[in-house]
């Protein structure tokens, strides 16, 4: 495969590790001693959040800074509109992302209404801004060596 399908597939694989809440495979794309930076933006200020630092850092904030789904619910971040510049064994990385949060209906105990049709539940924008990763080739595949993340709207982990 060709250097910029890996490192979308690295990008797939970090939405895909995001909405499962899976530290062991969020913390896999990332180098040993990332840095991912946080930040809250009103227009073109930028507030930091937070900084983390490192893959145990990264591990451990899927469980701190990301809340488990409850039944029958699930988030899906999607990263679209990916700008890629590879140099070398350095690849930069300007991607918009959303990010849904989905709660299925519960099919009622006697059945479905007649002429329930489709999809049952809702599906509600809940994050939105843009990632800024930097890979590396390291250990022979892309690895995420510094992210910075701007959130459209404010984030509190009050």
């Amino acid at each position: 495969m060709d250097d910029t399908t890996l490192i979308n597939n690295v990008l797939g694989l970090y939405a895909r590790a995001h909405d499962a809440r899976d530290a062991d495979a969020m913390a896999d794309l990332f180098a040993g001693d990332a840095t991912i930076e946080i930040f809250n933006a009103a227009g073109d200020e930028l507030t930091p959040i937070g900084t983390l630092q490192g893959r145990r850092a990264i591990h451990g904030a899927v469980g701190q800074m990301m809340l488990p789904h409850g039944h029958g619910e699930w988030s899906q971040n999607i990263i679209s509109a990916p700008i890629i510049t590879i140099t070398g064994d350095v690849a930069i990385v300007d991607a918009q992302f959303m990010v849904f949060a989905i709660a299925a209906t519960q099919e009622p105990a006697d059945g479905w209404p007649q002429g329930t049709f489709g999809a049952q539940g809702t599906i509600t924008p809940i994050e939105a801004g843009t990632y800024f990763p930097r890979l590396e080739r390291r250990e022979g595949r892309w690895l995420i060596s510094a992210m910075r993340i701007v959130h459209r709207l404010p984030m509190a982990f009050a």
